[in-house]
């Protein structure tokens, strides 16, 4: 869906909600619009939003219902299967072929070539962890099972988020939907704040730095100096957190129009001091997702050291295989789980942990373990990320070879850390920075005029 597509529906979908008059009427719009979406950015796969819907729909309903615990557990399984079922069908289908293929070529088999390809539905990794956690939360009797098929279904296909989170929960969902709520003031003037603040995160910061930078690159880092390639591991990190926080800051904003709030999907995650610390900061809905539904059952931290470590090692496997289908994912699953062993074994630093020169040491391990990581999901090869890495761990002199505005964006994505770390200090002081916060959208949406014309591309992690 085009930018202009976009802007001209959401007007719609907004007028439309907010002029009908009753429960019905407002939610079976919405859904319908938030199934219109889906079927335009998706359009041979909305049956497979509307599969998963119908099965967790019917399945909570019956694990609600029964007293039989193994009845329960099976009904629960149904849900679990089907979700990750599908997912793994078209995600990881073409991954296993090929990697199976390659395992058979390097024994002196012979395999044709795959003449076949699936297209990955449109944010199937979200919606099917939705409705896990929602069919596991009613198995556990910490939530009632929804009796209405729409309200379930608007749950799941809410289009602000539906496309790449964050990945909302029932229990942060189904209750505002009791009465539809009415957006305040407040819910207005914010929702145009982070709107604005999301377009000019991946239009003007994001884009650009792929489009004049991180892509030619990272596509041929042997024509570059080692000075460009570093520069373009840091232009990366800050270009998929602006394209990724900033489609979160257009749900979150778009969503308070309709007068809902969504989870908070970063808290200033380059500021984290340990890789603890970042996961603690970096995509919240997916790493709470993993610890509860994941982490905790598996045993959490209550067994063994080992056991501890393994699990450790199971969440960021799967972490890292539930961003992509590949090796390198693969990879970076394990190198995360790798970093989180190592610093849980370190344990705490006592005294020096308040200190400024051990967290300032802190960060700059931390966030080089970072980049470190970023050119593991960027690299077009392995050789192309060897390049790169031996150029990273050179020393730095100067930004020769890297275009001016390089840094200046660099800068600009860096800074808004420092910004919203400012807002969440200093709370008291917000309704005196109105006018600061109106001057901040309007420079942001007058530079989104400015640069984002033809540059526009689709946000990263709606692949996933």
């Amino acid at each position: 869906m085009g930018s202009k597509v976009f802007f001209l529906f959401l007007i719609v979908v907004l007028l439309g909600y907010h002029l009908l008059r009753g429960r019905p009427a407002k939610y079976t719009f919405l859904l319908a619009a938030s199934w219109a979406f889906y079927a335009i950015c998706s359009p041979y796969y909305l049956w497979v939003l509307l599969l998963l819907t119908v099965v967790d729909f019917v399945v909570a309903k019956k694990i609600d219902a029964e007293t039989d615990e193994r009845r329960r557990k099976r009904w629960l399984v149904v849900s679990v299967v089907s979700n990750l079922g599908l997912l793994f069908a078209f995600k990881y289908t073409a991954f296993v072929w090929d990697s199976g293929s390659a395992l058979v070529t390097l024994f002196g088999g012979d395999v044709p070539p795959r003449a076949w390809d699936i297209l990955l539905p449109l944010g199937i990794s979200f919606h099917t962890f939705q409705g896990i956690s929602y069919t596991v939360d009613v198995y556990r009797r910490q939530i009632r099972a929804v009796t209405n098929l729409r309200d379930y279904a608007l749950f799941v296909a809410f289009f602000p988020q539906m496309a790449a989170g964050p990945i909302v929960r029932a229990v942060e969902f189904l209750p505002q939907m009791v009465t539809p709520p009415v957006p305040s003031a407040e819910q207005i003037r914010d929702g145009i704040f982070l709107f604005a603040r999301g377009l000019f995160k991946k239009l003007v910061i994001a884009d650009q730095l792929d489009q004049l930078f991180v892509s030619a690159v990272f596509n041929d880092p042997a024509a570059f100096s080692p000075v460009a390639c570093r520069w373009a591991v840091l232009a990366w990190a800050v270009q998929i957190y602006c394209d990724f926080s900033g489609y979160t800051d257009i749900a979150l904003g778009t969503a308070k129009w309709f007068g809902f709030e969504l989870p908070a999907n970063f808290h200033l995650p380059y500021l984290a001091t340990s890789i603890t610390d970042f996961w603690r900061r970096w995509h919240l809905s997916l790493s709470t997702w993993l610890r509860d539904y994941l982490y905790f059952p598996l045993g959490g931290s209550r067994g063994s050291t080992g056991r501890t470590y393994f699990n450790l090692m199971a969440i960021f496997v799967l972490c890292g295989l539930w961003h992509g289908a590949t090796w390198a994912w693969l990879v970076y699953g394990v190198y995360n789980g790798v970093l989180m062993s190592v610093h849980r074994a370190m344990g705490s630093p006592g005294r020096l942990r308040s200190s400024a020169a051990w967290r300032m040491l802190a960060w700059t391990a931390t966030f080089a373990q970072l980049l470190l990581g970023l050119i593991l999901i960027r690299m077009t090869t392995w050789a192309d990320g060897g390049t790169m890495l031996a150029a990273i761990c050179g020393v730095t002199d100067g930004v020769r070879g890297v275009p001016a505005v390089v840094p200046l964006l660099v800068l600009l994505g860096m800074a808004g850390h420092g910004w919203e770390l400012l807002c969440e200090r200093l709370p008291a002081l917000k309704a005196d920075w109105e006018p600061l916060r109106v001057a901040n959208a309007a420079v942001s949406l007058a530079a989104v005029v400015v640069f984002s014309p033809g540059v526009g591309k689709t946000f990263l992690y709606i692949q996933f």
